[in-house]
């Protein structure tokens, strides 16, 4: 059993990391009927517009393409 203040405690650190972010979530991981991690997430929002890229036809035109941009770099 979780004691009372444990419980506070608990609220407490979801609250703060919650508190923390502006976009993103809180993940809460149980194990045994315990909170046992808190992960926040924070997502950072951009306006910036990708170019749109052509689509290759095929599969090997994709591994073609990564192929010869691989040599390049050696």
């Amino acid at each position: 059993m979780h004691s009372q203040k444990d419980k506070v405690a608990i609220i407490g650190e979801i609250q703060k990391a919650l508190d923390d972010i502006i976009f993103g979530s809180v993940e809460l991981y149980v194990q045994n009927r315990k909170v046992t991690q808190i992960t926040v997430r924070h997502i950072k929002k951009t306006n910036v517009e990708m170019e749109k890229t052509p689509r290759a036809d095929s599969q090997s035109e994709v591994n073609l393409k990564i192929g010869i941009d691989k040599q390049k770099s050696v």
